[in-house]
């Protein structure tokens, strides 16, 4: 009887398989969406200041206020893939294929350097172990390259912390201003740090949901939960089907209806839980996730939704035998 009941163990594996596939399918656009835009998580701010301010002038005015979480500040030139950058506390810093980002807490160069998208690697001059860039007639050292092994729009970047000198010099007025918290950032406390005339998402909220992102971007893997989700489901809708003939074969044994429900729904947490198991193991050793939070409380959810949608409906299947 055990070997008949097998089939739930397969089922569910697969099913707890592709959720780990999907969840990492989620992550990974989750990540290219953010490597597209420079880094920057889709509760990024743009910020229009009321009065000039250099660059020096602007991080001063961040660095003086003690309740600004970590931050990293983009003054985008209209050049699209040049961006002077400042950032405060323990910043979110992009992936990178060799060397470093700029130093945590060090902004205070006296020379102008550079970090630059995979795409800018062969142009850089090495002539002994430090690295240069060309970029409008100034050679800049490299302090490390940015990227993935995924295609983006941050390969084509050149991310350029600027010497004391310069940031004494460019007005930030001159450039597009985004700041991101790493962790929550309020547009009261931007207004709070800084003398600004306009704050704005960059990326609107339409129906609580940043536009272009989940909505959009993400159809096909909530589509692919919901197939899950319904799949378990249905599993549980097979398991009732075949147990009315094992609660005929109960009542000859003169088991309780209580007894038989209890065995029903220990057999069907069993193999289901073990099925769970075995496919959230393999899918994390195939897939390399850097948060599973979520992946285990979307897999829990629906074991426990199961397991009671199968009591009602075994309660129900004995009401209607007696």
């Amino acid at each position: 009887m055990l070997k008949k009941r097998l089939w739930l163990v397969i089922y569910t594996a697969l099913l707890a398989f592709l959720s780990v596939f999907i969840f990492f399918k989620i992550q990974e656009r989750d990540l290219i969406i953010q490597l597209n835009n420079h880094n920057l998580s889709l509760d990024a701010y743009h910020v229009v200041l009321k009065k000039p301010l250099t660059i020096e002038e602007f991080e001063d005015k961040i660095d003086q206020d003690q309740k600004l979480p970590s931050l990293q500040i983009h003054f985008q030139s209209p050049k699209k893939n040049t961006t002077y950058f400042f950032g405060t506390g323990d910043f979110a810093a992009p992936p990178m294929i060799s060397g470093s980002f700029f130093p945590a807490g060090d902004f205070k160069s006296d020379v102008s350097v550079m970090v630059v998208g995979k795409d800018w690697k062969n142009k850089l001059y090495t002539p002994k172990d430090q690295s240069y860039l060309e970029h409008h007639g100034h050679y800049y050292p490299v302090l490390g390259i940015m990227g993935d092994k995924y295609r983006s729009d941050l390969d084509r970047q050149l991310f350029i912390l600027p010497s004391t000198s310069v940031r004494k010099k460019l007005l930030a007025n001159h450039f597009r201003i985004i700041v991101d918290g790493k962790q929550k950032l309020t547009s009261s406390q931007l207004k709070a740090a800084l003398p600004l005339d306009k704050v704005s998402r960059l990326k609107s909220k339409k129906l609580f949901v940043s536009q272009g992102s989940w909505t959009v971007t993400h159809w096909a893997e909530v589509l692919g939960l919901l197939v899950v989700a319904i799949g378990f489901i249905l599993g549980t809708v097979l398991w009732r089907l075949l147990a009315r003939q094992r609660y005929h074969e109960a009542r000859f044994l003169q088991k309780t209806s209580q007894t038989f429900i209890f065995e029903e729904w220990c057999y069907y947490a069993l193999f289901s839980g073990v099925g769970l198991i075995f496919g959230l193991i393999a899918g994390m050793i195939i897939f390399n996730m850097y948060d599973y939070l979520l992946l285990l409380l979307f897999v829990g959810s629906i074991f426990i939704v199961a397991n009671l949608y199968l009591i009602i409906r075994l309660n129900s299947l004995v009401k209607r035998e007696v």
